[in-house]
């Protein structure tokens, strides 16, 4: 008798029956989450692919969204120059890859070469990073003209200019005047301490809001986290980690005080925890909630440490539900991959396979209600704690900054898929995918958004080692809609120049076939973007 395995049971039933959306059940499942079953409905192959593609539908309800999101996606921003605390013997770094890597204030050049990597990219929605010891270096004595003051202004002006939402982050407090005792000598301590005076620490952070919104009349700043990962970032003098609600108590009432009503966002944790209700003791002080993940792994990788996508996405929904049902935004503040590999100059965080990990992360936390993205990150010096970086601007052997910034291989083209045809503010489709893939499998998972003018883009991510077959049926079209198809493949892998065009033009009514390659991204759109075009920021 034949050895007949589930998954060829799958494939062999897939062409048994078609089964309506209805018969299938409401599109907009629990979070928004795109699914697989093996109870999928059958389809006719597209015939595109090479090989036996597996077959799979993906259902769009395209009449209305079913939230907006109240931000986009973008990556981070850092502001700060003067070297921290370095490597680790074991690879990482004591201050993280948060300095270093860019032009000085007065290069007017590179920063205009930079921006417009920014805008092709079309990031509409950045982490701008900055620490207390840059405009408060000792009790009150506030310093706003400085080189890493005027590259902060850099950057705002550009975001205030092309329409890009800020959430500025304080990273760390990193000043001697206000480390708790023991911490202010050693650079390490002092990097890591809390305030110990929590009244000084929120004046201050209080004074920087008041200069950046009133004095330069700032109004991309939409808003503002207090400390990084205060797990790590915020120690007594044991380096005991300290609660951060007195914090974010402090912090939102020395804003109000002053009249600031710019909202905090908490609580910046890592590594996409599981939500504990318990423990949010600080909703009355947040305007938004805030998490990291660089934990999450492919399905076939489970086992080998950190949570499944799969996990990664019910986690994010739990938030982003928690969050909702207070009226306020859920973002994944930072976001990257370490399962290939990171420390000192490893180029794992920007190889094929994290990006493609990282791209399925986003659509998943698109369906599961998270409403921002930021990629860590946009420049990094890449020889700290690993290549992070979407830019390369650092010339690692020579210790000095590049002549000419180019993309990065894999990371700057994979996120682009993402960013390039997705403007902020964008609204959410119900989205259900059904596939034959097991629980242990990669998968396919795919979402859809309506723009503020009506646009619509699909972005479709192919975890697995086979080809699909796929059927797109856009539930509730209201006119016909000229879709352009773009797609990134292995083909691209390591590549320092990618040209994303629209391989072809698709007129659809109700559904397209297709067939998406293994390992890839792929992009329907209204938009028609040619490869030096700029990407979308705002409509």
């Amino acid at each position: 008798m034949m050895n007949l395995t589930r998954r060829r049971f799958l494939l062999a039933s897939a062409s048994a029956a078609v089964v309506s959306p209805v018969a299938l059940g409401a599109l907009s499942i629990p979070g928004g989450a795109s699914s697989q079953s093996p109870s999928f409905p059958g389809l006719q192959a597209a015939g595109n692919c090479a090989g036996q593609p597996f077959p799979a539908k993906i259902y769009i309800a395209a009449a209305e969204p079913i939230r907006v999101m109240r931000g986009g996606i973008g990556a981070s921003i850092h502001t700060i120059n003067t070297p921290l605390p370095g490597r680790r013997p074991e690879g990482g770094s004591w201050s993280g890859s948060e300095w270093g890597g860019n032009p000085d204030a007065s290069d007017d050049l590179h920063w205009e070469e930079l921006f417009k990597h920014a805008e092709w990219l079309g990031m509409d929605w950045c982490r701008v990073e900055l620490e207390q010891r840059m405009y408060e270096p000792d009790r009150r004595v506030f310093d706003w003209d400085n080189p890493e003051m005027r590259v902060l202004y850099r950057i705002l002006d550009w975001a205030e200019r092309r329409g890009v939402d800020v959430f500025l982050q304080q990273m760390w407090n990193d000043v001697a005047w206000n480390a708790y005792p023991g911490n202010a000598a050693d650079p390490i301590r002092r990097l890591r301490s809390a305030p110990y005076s929590m009244t000084e620490w929120a004046y201050g952070l209080g004074e920087l809001l008041d200069h950046l919104i009133r004095v330069k009349a700032y109004t991309c700043i939409k808003w503002v986290s207090i400390n990084n990962e205060p797990g790590g970032w915020w120690r007594d003098s044991n380096m005991k980690s300290l609660p951060i609600t007195p914090a974010l108590k402090a912090a939102r009432e020395e804003f109000d005080r002053r009249g600031l009503a710019v909202p905090i966002s908490g609580p910046d944790w890592t590594d996409l925890p599981d939500l504990k209700p318990a423990a949010v003791d600080f909703d009355p002080y947040v305007g938004a909630y805030d998490l990291h993940s660089y934990g999450a792994v492919f399905a076939s990788m489970k086992g080998d440490g950190g949570y499944t996508l799969s996990e990664a996405e019910q986690r994010m929904s739990q938030w982003a539900q928690w969050a909702h049902s207070k009226n306020k935004p859920f973002f994944l503040s930072e976001f990257g991959t370490m399962a290939y590999g990171w420390g000192h100059w490893d180029a794992g965080p920007a190889c094929y396979q994290s990006g493609l990990k990282n791209a399925s992360l986003v659509v998943r936390g698109i369906n599961a209600g998270v409403d921002g993205f930021n990629r860590w990150s946009f420049t990094n010096r890449g020889d700290l704690d690993g290549q992070w970086q979407l830019v390369r601007t650092w010339d690692i052997q020579q210790n000095k900054l590049l002549d000419s910034f180019t993309p990065q291989p894999n990371a700057y083209y994979q996120f682009a898929m993402l960013s390039r045809y997705l403007p902020k503010h964008s609204g959410v489709l119900a989205t259900r995918v059904e596939a034959p893939f097991l629980p242990e499998d990669r998968k396919l998972v795919a979402t859809a958004l309506r723009t503020p003018k009506g646009n619509l883009t699909v972005l479709v991510v192919n975890e697995s080692d086979f080809a699909v077959d796929v059927n797109i049926e856009l539930d509730g079209l209201a006119v016909p809609a000229r879709l352009q198809r773009y797609a990134l493949t292995r083909e691209a892998e390591d590549k320092c120049t990618v040209e994303l065009r629209a391989e072809r033009s698709l007129e659809v009514s109700k559904a397209l076939s297709d067939c998406i390659p293994p390992m890839s991204i792929v992009v329907y759109s209204t938009y028609s973007l040619n490869a030096q075009d700029a990407g979308l920021i705002a409509e």
